[in-house]
């Protein structure tokens, strides 16, 4: 009776620590911006910028309507203020683990605009910081209820491969049928995932 007291303890203050780490986490997360920036200048294109630029005669550009996008999409004040600036093409990049090039077109006959992108193949090795908070419970085939509380960070990956460390605690409510009963336990490692 003593130890599924203490087991009970131990669970409440395991669930009140999960509770309170992914509180952290998501107030972390939907905190707003320190910066004010929406849109930032991207990068250019190294291959491109050693391109030289020509002239072509253009008679019309095709934009889209500025106080129609304004409207619907929070654009910068430079852009906003500034009536020289238009904008000819939109889209929206996917998530990738490496650069996306984008590039700016426009059709010299119709003057209509349109972006497209090409996604870098991933180098061998990166760095990817992934971390995860995890909560599990199930039933073990020792008829024992299960909870397990933890965590993990990937830091390194090799190819497909990333490496990390994790760390759990579990705790088990019932009576063992061998007797060897072990109600917590705390684990941690080496992780690595494909």
């Amino acid at each position: 009776m003593k130890t599924k007291i203490i087991a009970g303890v131990i669970i409440a203050l395991l669930s009140i620590a999960l509770m309170s780490a992914v509180y952290a986490w998501y107030k972390e997360r939907n905190k707003p911006p320190v910066s004010k920036t929406e849109y930032i200048e991207v990068e250019k294109v190294k291959e491109v910028e050693k391109i030289k630029k020509v002239e072509v005669p253009i008679e019309k550009i095709v934009t889209i309507e500025k106080i129609k996008l304004v409207e619907k999409v929070k654009m910068p004040d430079w852009f906003v203020q500034n009536a020289d600036e238009q904008a000819i093409a939109s889209g929206i990049a996917v998530s990738h683990t490496e650069d996306t090039n984008v590039i700016c077109t426009v059709n010299t006959k119709t003057g209509v605009g349109n972006l497209v992108m090409k996604q870098e193949p991933q180098k061998f090795i990166g760095l990817p910081n992934e971390k995860q908070i995890y909560a599990k419970a199930g039933y073990s085939t020792n008829k024992e209820a299960e909870v397990t509380i933890g965590a993990d960070w990937k830091f390194l990956r090799v190819g497909k491969i990333k490496i990390g460390v994790f760390g759990e605690g579990r705790a088990a409510i019932g009576s063992s049928e061998t007797g060897n009963h072990y109600p917590v336990e705390a684990i941690a490692g080496v992780i690595i995932t494909y």
